[in-house]
């Protein structure tokens, strides 16, 4: 961390003080929190994004459906310019659902994605539906405290987990470190070998790259792909890189803030950059993340046939935690 953000301690000091007298709030009652009769997974964090949460969102999906739960997602829809209830499809563009809520449709198809800045009402909504859910996974869920999740989910990074930060702006935590307590267990993800400071329920988690899924351009072979130029706009865009590189040779990285939205001169940029490499750039690749933003617009076009792809990025469980996780996943959807 650059020493100049000490310097903005006081500030972290004013929010952190905000933070504190608002949960306070609803831990007293004064502020209330509704709980549902359904199973309501939140996945959240303490950090402003980048902690590798969309990952364990998309498996809990996965895991819930694939075991015979009719389970729909529920996400505020992160920038999207709509407002109020909405049922995500395919054929939704960032601007109508966000870019989150978009990745999760593309990935389940067949599952019930909605979006709602009231999260109490986007959950009575669903409710109320023909399509009834039996389970609710709340996407970045936990400082949306309008709602009482029936089970809690933290999820860190372990090269630079939450208890080693601090509140912002001197750092990135949205609530101070003890507000851990209110989550039911905690997942942390990467390779770093970590000690937690504290007893939790806790579990290690790894990220791991599947093949390219190819989104426009001239169909070309994955395995003849060697030398790359990589797109993104994410939170966490050096660990990207990081897995980008052992698949292939990187010729650049365009980076852009999280959540961005492209614009034409975006992809005119990223056309100048691979025009400089000439046939030694061989294809583009982006995010899972960026890939909806991109693929249900016309921004592509001004790549033409260069081949264009997203690198898929999904977490694994160590043997017996994979194990542990899912019983509880499990279970939990079963009893709560």
């Amino acid at each position: 961390m650059p020493w100049y953000r000490h310097l903005l301690w006081p500030f972290a000091v004013l929010y952190g003080l905000g933070v504190w007298f608002r949960n306070r709030l609803f831990d007293l009652g004064i502020l209330p929190s509704k709980q549902f009769d359904v199973p309501t997974i939140c996945a959240g964090n303490l950090e402003a994004g980048g902690t590798g949460k969309s990952p364990v969102v998309l498996y809990i999906l996965k895991l819930l459906s694939g075991n015979g739960f009719n389970v729909a997602m529920l996400s505020r829809g992160y920038g999207r310019k709509t407002t109020g209830f909405r049922l995500v499809s395919e054929s939704d563009s960032v601007a109508d659902v966000g870019d989150e809520p978009l990745q999760a449709k593309f990935r389940f198809p067949n599952l019930t994605i909605a979006v709602c800045e009231d999260r109490v009402k986007g959950i009575e909504q669903l409710l109320a539906s023909e399509n009834r859910p039996d389970a609710i996974v709340m996407d970045d869920g936990f400082q949306h405290r309008w709602v009482k999740p029936s089970f809690s989910l933290l999820v860190t990074r372990s090269g630079f987990p939450f208890w080693r930060n601090h509140l912002l702006p001197v750092g990135s935590l949205r609530e101070a470190k003890s507000e851990r307590k209110r989550a039911d267990a905690l997942v942390v993800i990467g390779d770093d070998s970590v000690e937690l400071p504290f007893q939790e329920m806790s579990f290690k988690a790894k990220i791991e790259v599947s093949d390219l899924i190819q989104i426009s351009g001239t169909e070309t072979d994955v395995l003849k792909i060697e030398t790359v130029v990589l797109l993104s706009g994410i939170a966490n865009s050096h660990r990207f890189e990081h897995l980008a590189k052992q698949k292939f040779s990187v010729l650049e990285h365009l980076k852009f803030g999280d959540h961005h939205n492209y614009t034409v001169s975006d992809i005119q940029l990223l056309r100048k950059k691979l025009d400089s490499f000439g046939a030694t750039a061989q294809a583009v690749v982006t995010t899972e993340k960026d890939a909806v933003r991109l693929k249900n617009s016309s921004l592509l076009n001004e790549l033409g046939q260069t081949p264009v792809f997203y690198l898929p990025i999904d977490i694994s469980f160590d043997a017996n935690d994979s194990q542990k996780f899912d019983q509880m996943i499990l279970e939990h959807g079963k009893h709560a």
